[in-house]
C-alpha cells in the first residue's frame, strides 16, 4: 500500500498540496482587512503579517503578478489555481 500512496502523491501537481490544506474562508478572512487595489506582493505581506499557516502563504504565492481590485478578484484567482 505504501508504494501506491507514493505513486499517487508523486502524480499530484504543486497546486494540489497547498489548496487541499487551505480553507478558502481562511484566505478570505485574512484578505478582508486589506485595502484594494492590492498587488500580489501586498497580499503576501498581509498573509505574513497575519501569522497565517504556511499553506495559505504557499497558495497566495501561486497567484498571478497583477493588481487585485476586490475580494471577487481573490476568489477568481483561487478558482483559477484550483483548475490548473
Amino acid at each position: 500500500m505504501k508504494g501506491m500512496k507514493e505513486s499517487t502523491t508523486s502524480g499530484m501537481s504543486k497546486v494540489a498540496g497547498p489548496l487541499q490544506e487551505v480553507d478558502p474562508r481562511e484566505i478570505e478572512m485574512i484578505m478582508s482587512r486589506i485595502n484594494f487595489p492590492a498587488s500580489k506582493s501586498d497580499l503576501i505581506t498581509r498573509v505574513q503579517d497575519s501569522g497565517a499557516s504556511q499553506g495559505v502563504l504557499d497558495t497566495v504565492n501561486l497567484f498571478q503578478e497583477r493588481n487585485y481590485k476586490s475580494m471577487d478578484d481573490i476568489r477568481s484567482e483561487l478558482k483559477r489555481i484550483r483548475q490548473r
